[in-house]
């Protein structure tokens, strides 16, 4: 069978690599020059089922002033966006009670953890290179902060499969001495021994490598115009600014942008853009950083090892697609993670760090858009918010099943859960 997959982000390679282990005739189509150019760039590198709770918990309706008029939120509304997103806000909001959220938690826990036994599962068959660290996540947190309620999330989260474990200060510095300049800040932390991490670029880049050498064709500097339908219920074929792309079935995989292609077609995905940020510094052969990510969950702010490379992140921000990078947001970022690991502004020179944004699609319930269309030949892998690389395997695969079986084969999820 042709398969068209439109996006050659980390969702879209990695659909474009199991399709075409399973034998169909691949073509990957993308506006960029290579693959991973957007989204899956510079993100934070994480592929962490512990991060499965929707942003909307409970008790978010009492944070929306702080959203908008608090300089230092870390869910931040640009004022310029609130007219579009009005109506998926009321969705947002109403998926936070306490119900919805866990429903959505269990879906997105239940995609995770496929994604990463199937991730693991690849990599016994392939040789990947993407700068990746097997040795879980830490939330650490300091006192006077939210460890209690994190705690009965995790023991949520553990009745589906979620581990963690609970840390104090001296098993932080057993795990990570590189905090003990600062360990009289934390009360204590959680591991999550299963979670993983390394660059997403470079994973996407060996997906699609992968996908290629399966027979998947890249058609680069691509620009998608318009999906065509031939009727009612089928597709025609993908408009696009080098020609028309014919195929049997199409995968839209285009993260942020995959409501504009959809809506001609009267399908309306509830998918707004969020505005991510990262910085990146070289470590210069300095290996006295953290081993594993590590969340401060005070500063919400991240940093995670990638070679010989420190990622850090910070907040996130509605504001429709402007994906603009501001550099003071930057040296914010910075500046978190200096008052967490003090030692590291001894080895890095921030005058070359890569400042990074990029667009997160979200969906008001949290779990992403997985399934076929009222177009029989029409399918949608997009949606997957900040989880877009923790859940591309997961997702990948049950494109891939559908598409080849007409059925998603694996008892680990419900297809329900991800079906439009």
């Amino acid at each position: 069978m042709k398969v068209a997959v439109l996006g050659a982000g980390v969702v879209g390679s990695t659909t474009a690599y199991m399709l075409a282990k399973e034998g169909h005739e691949v073509t990957i189509v993308d506006r960029r020059d290579k693959p991973g150019m957007e989204t899956s760039f510079a993100n934070g590198g994480l592929m962490t089922p512990s991060d499965a709770s929707p942003w909307n918990s409970p008790g978010i309706v009492k944070q929306l002033g702080k959203m908008l008029f608090d300089r230092n939120s870390t869910l931040k509304i640009n004022p310029s966006a609130i007219p579009s997103i009005v109506g998926w806000g009321v969705r947002f909001l109403a998926n936070s009670t306490y119900e919805r959220h866990k429903a959505n938690m269990i879906s997105n826990i239940r995609i995770a953890r496929l994604s990463l036994g199937v991730l693991r599962r690849i990599r016994e068959t392939e040789t990947l290179n993407y700068d990746q660290t097997t040795c879980g996540t830490m939330r650490v947190f300091p006192r006077g902060g939210r460890m209690s309620a994190f705690l009965e999330m995790c023991r949520e989260m553990e009745e589906w499969g979620v581990q963690f474990e609970v840390l104090n200060q001296d098993k932080i510095l057993q795990k990570e001495p590189c905090l003990r300049a600062v360990i009289d800040r934390y009360v204590g932390a959680v591991i999550f021994p299963d979670d993983e991490s390394g660059d997403a670029h470079k994973f996407t880049n060996e997906m699609a490598r992968l996908a290629t050498e399966f027979g998947a064709q890249l058609l680069m500097k691509t620009d998608v115009l318009k999906i065509v339908e031939s009727s009612a219920s089928r597709i025609s074929h993908v408009s696009t600014s080098q020609g028309d792309v014919y195929a049997d079935a199409y995968v839209l995989s285009l993260g942020s942008y995959s409501p504009i292609l959809a809506r001609p077609l009267s399908i309306f995905l509830p998918i707004i853009p969020v505005k991510g940020y990262s910085v990146t510094v070289a470590l210069n052969g300095w290996n006295g950083g953290p081993t594993r990510p590590v969340m401060d969950d005070g500063y919400h702010a991240m940093m995670v090892p990638m070679g010989d490379q420190l990622r850090m992140g910070g907040r996130a921000e509605f504001t429709r697609y402007d994906t603009r990078v501001d550099a003071k947001e930057g040296q914010r970022i910075l500046n978190d993670i200096l008052k967490i690991l003090p030692a590291l502004s001894s080895h890095i020179d921030p005058r070359t760090a890569l400042n990074w944004s990029g667009l997160r699609p979200m969906t008001p319930g949290g779990p992403p858009l997985v399934g076929p269309t009222s177009y029989s030949n029409l399918f949608l892998n997009t949606g997957h918010g900040p989880l877009g690389w923790t859940m591309a395997c997961g997702s990948a695969k049950l494109i891939a099943d559908f598409i080849t079986h007409g059925r998603v084969l694996s008892n680990c999820v419900d297809p329900k859960d991800y079906v439009l």
